[in-house]
């Protein structure tokens, strides 16, 4: 029987210590780490848990975006858990994006351990058995990390409805049921944008509405950038690898379109040798995971098997 939380009591099983893995100027870009509480001397799996947000918005440890069924699958593993902020558009490119996932990885090989041994210190990080996640723009995240880095990072990759491709959006488009502020709104909001201002968190409901802003009004390009390497969905024409990938994706999302997620399965599964996916879609809006539990979803119980299979095999 998993353990039934509320957002209030996500992460109430686990010690948590915040850390920075990077500073620009004077700002700290942050990371958070979850150590259970009942930890147990020895080697553990590691799990990095890429924020959504629309690459416009959110925080690593906001726990309303924390799906619960992830709190058993960590507790039940006794995984160290990790959950990284990033620079935020529109005051940062895709590339500057990019740069912070890869000196994310880089303090997490050369730093992580001694600061877990620091604050547990019979408690040791498994190198060799890393699970790598995100949802929506945290997908993004976790499959441009697999993109990143050498081959034998990554033993599986579990996603949440993930941005794969720039998403189509028109100015009257609903998504999750919000209606697209006018043009107005954003230009105002990027006038005031202070030149050198770094952003790497934002807790919702701040900021969620300039993602669908900045692809309905046409102005994400101008600030994200428009390069291949800049989507998953083109990135994969020059990849050689992908981890075993484990998608969940509601059918009736309006924010990400499911049919996303096939058009980049069916993409990658052509384009790179030996690429393995599981794909769920059942009934659900963005976002709709959060509060389910394996044992109420047959469909959920069977990925979660298949990403531990993967990821401590």
């Amino acid at each position: 029987m998993s353990l039934r939380t509320t957002a209030a009591t996500r992460f109430d099983s686990f010690d948590v210590h915040r850390t920075s893995y990077k500073t620009i100027g004077s700002h700290e870009i942050e990371a958070t780490v979850l150590i259970p509480k009942a930890v147990k001397p020895g080697k553990h799996p590691l799990f990095v848990k890429w924020h959504g947000g629309g690459l416009t918005a959110g925080e690593g440890a906001y726990p309303d975006w924390f799906p619960a069924y992830l709190v058993s699958l960590l507790l039940r593993n006794d995984a160290i858990a990790v959950l990284p902020n990033y620079r935020l558009t529109p005051e940062h490119s895709g590339d500057e994006i990019l740069q912070d996932i890869a000196d994310f990885w880089t303090w997490l090989r050369a730093s992580l351990p001694a600061f877990v041994a620091s604050k547990s210190p019979s408690t040791e990080i498994d190198l060799s058995k890393i699970l790598v996640s995100g949802d929506s723009a945290g997908g993004w995240c976790a499959i441009q990390s697999i993109l990143t880095l050498p081959q034998s990072t990554f033993n599986a990759c579990l996603l949440q409805y993930p941005v794969t491709n720039l998403i189509p959006t028109s100015p009257d488009d609903t998504p999750c049921g919000e209606t697209i502020p006018p043009k107005e709104v954003l230009d105002e909001f990027i006038a005031n944008i202070v030149p050198g201002t770094v952003v790497s968190s934002a807790i919702p409901p701040a900021r969620s509405d300039l993602a669908p802003m900045l692809r309905a009004h046409r102005r994400w390009t101008e600030f994200f950038g428009d390069a291949k390497h800049l989507m998953p969905d083109t990135r994969i024409e020059d990849a050689t690898f992908l981890a075993p990938t484990y998608i969940i994706h509601g059918k009736d999302d309006t924010n990400v379109g499911v049919e996303l997620t096939h058009a980049f399965v069916e993409k990658a599964e052509k384009l790179i040798p030996g690429a393995r996916f599981k794909v769920a879609t059942p009934p659900g809006d963005h976002g709709f995971d959060t509060e389910i539990y394996e044992e109420d979803e047959p469909w959920l119980k069977d990925i979660l098997e298949g990403v531990e299979a993967d990821w401590l095999a």
